[in-house]
């Protein structure tokens, strides 16, 4: 069996081209034999014809001798037009043919300027096409394999590269993959084993406050975002099914609630979605097209809860800042004389401008620990001045600063750098489907919330309808696109913040950068007018 470098572990990148790549990967891995070493996902940069150019090498395969042998994998359906083999990217088509080229230029330049003497070749793999047409400009036909060679690459891999005699250059040619190339886990390796990471060390909130007694049995969390407060939540529920105990669990987003209903099912709500519920039994076909419809639902739903006797030995209030006071009171009721209240809030994240909410004899806790955004990022929101105390980074992911779009307020130059940042994103190996664009205004606010396609993608947005079981209805689309009031408790490899547009950088404002910027596992980017940024750049001088 081949030797592969970087090997699979916590691998979950999800896209199709990137899944076939993987069959081609571990085709070879599993049927070459030993004394071949298997390089993937190898991103260089040099320059080529007097250009500056990088890019990624699907494979490289190397055998005893330390020759090497460069392996384009192309997925899915391509077009032959004018004996050129093209592939569609979005908008875009490219040749395939000139970044083969390419890559095996800049290949030959890198190891010349390293003194590295190994022999280069390559090949172009199909794994899902039959190419009918005989001759391919810039490629010999005879080392483009298809749909129908498929099944003998292996055997075509070893007459193009022998296994050759054990050399001393193959030991310097993987060093030099390995170490001047920087070899490393693509993206969605590094997303799998950063969410185990993250999730570890978050776990500290979900240990130690369930052990924590109190006589009143109220129990108030100020924790900021990314400190683990829904994997307590978790924690809570989860021993109190254990033990055979009531508990429900209430936030504001719905986002959320289905979230946490995944795992605790029949447990998790939303106020609005037990409001519904209640207001149903009389009104059994809600008008949800209504706005008023919500607010005689709420009424309906406190007053029901004042003529009950609470039974519940576990109540969990999420996202408490974005919950009325009345709300909190009512809810509260829900509980048994002995039952046990917990109030998570983060007061950075309080969008809505509710008022504080008075919780007598609970114990605080409070904690700024963020386990989930980039250090890079942490330090950002801190320097902007987001949050009422110093956010603590404790991710292990340093990443990089948000990337600033500016943008001149017209519609046309917010969907352009808006979509100049989601391509940035994928050049950086983010799949689509891995990526928020989330905006700071509202669905009936926003210039871009209506997006059929950004930057050549279909999007997934929130339509503004719902269905008769109230449901909100979506459109299906890759690119998911929202708002930061929906996404809100929820988090994406990266984040594209959009729609950035203020005179003044008021509380509300602050609270919106504060919870988009915190969506993101790996990476952020920023898109605003002149004057935002202005604005952010003045409060940066008056807190230095």
């Amino acid at each position: 069996m081949a030797t592969l470098l970087p090997d699979l572990s916590g691998n979950t990148r999800n896209s199709i081209g990137y899944r076939r790549e993987m069959d081609v990967l571990e085709l070879l891995q599993k049927t070459l034999p030993d004394g071949y070493t298997i390089f993937h996902n190898v991103e260089w940069h040099s320059l080529y014809e007097e250009r500056d150019c990088h890019g990624e090498i699907d494979l490289i395969i190397m055998n005893r001798a330390g020759d090497l042998l460069l392996v384009e994998v192309k997925a899915g359906v391509l077009n032959v037009c004018e004996e050129k083999l093209l592939k569609d990217y979005g908008t875009r088509q490219r040749d395939v043919a000139a970044q083969v080229k390419v890559q095996y230029g800049a290949m030959r330049q890198l190891l010349a300027k390293a003194e590295l003497n190994a022999s280069v070749s390559n090949c172009l793999v199909l794994p899902d096409f039959h190419l009918t047409a005989s001759r391919i400009v810039g490629i010999p036909r005879e080392r483009i394999y298809d749909s129908q060679d498929y099944p003998n690459l292996p055997a075509r891999i070893t007459q193009l590269l022998p296994l050759g005699l054990p050399s001393s250059t193959a030991d310097q040619v993987r060093a030099f993959l390995s170490n001047q190339l920087d070899l490393q886990p693509d993206i969605a390796s590094l997303q799998g084993q950063l969410q185990q990471t993250i999730k570890g060390l978050a776990d500290g909130l979900a240990t130690w406050v369930p052990r924590i007694q109190a006589p009143s049995r109220r129990y108030r969390i100020q924790a900021t975002a990314g400190s683990g407060k829904t994997q307590l939540a978790i924690a809570l529920l989860q021993e109190a099914k254990q033990k055979g105990l009531s508990a429900r669990y209430v936030c504001f987003n719905r986002p959320l609630a289905e979230q946490m209903s995944r795992i605790a099912p029949e447990q998790c709500s939303t106020f609005h979605a037990l409001c519904i519920e209640a207001y149903r039994k009389q009104h059994p076909a809600p008008d949800f097209q209504d706005p008023a419809t919500f607010q005689q639902a709420e009424q309906h739903y406190l007053q029901e809860l004042a003529k009950q006797q609470g039974n519940l030995d576990l109540l969990i209030l999420d996202e408490a800042q974005d919950l009325q006071p009345e709300w909190l009171n009512g809810l509260t009721t829900l509980l048994s004389p002995m039952g046990r209240l917990y109030l998570l809030e983060d007061t950075d994240q309080c969008l809505y401008g509710r008022p504080p909410y008075q919780l007598a004899d609970a114990v605080e806790i409070s904690c700024m620990d963020n386990f989930r955004s980039p250090q890079m990022v942490c330090r950002a929101i801190n320097a902007f001045g987001l949050a009422k105390d110093t956010i603590k980074s404790k991710s292990p992911w340093r990443g990089e600063l948000p990337a600033f779009y500016l943008y001149d307020g017209s519609e046309e130059d917010l969907l352009q750098k808006t979509e100049d940042a989601i391509q940035a994103q994928c050049a950086q190996g983010h799949d689509i489907t891995n990526i928020a664009v989330l905006s700071t205004k509202g669905i009936h606010h926003s210039r871009l919330l209506r997006q059929d396609t950004l930057a050549g993608y279909s999007t997934k947005r929130y339509t503004g309808q719902f269905a008769e079981d109230g449901q909100a209805k979506w459109t299906k689309g890759l690119l998911l696109l929202d708002s930061v009031y929906r996404f809100k408790g929820q988090s994406a490899n990266a984040v594209i913040l959009t729609e950035i547009d203020f005179a003044e950088l008021s509380r509300s404002e602050r609270a919106k950068l504060f919870v988009g910027m915190t969506r993101g596992l790996l990476s952020v980017s920023l898109v605003l007018t002149h004057a935002a940024a202005e604005q952010l750049a003045a409060n940066m001088q008056g807190s230095a």
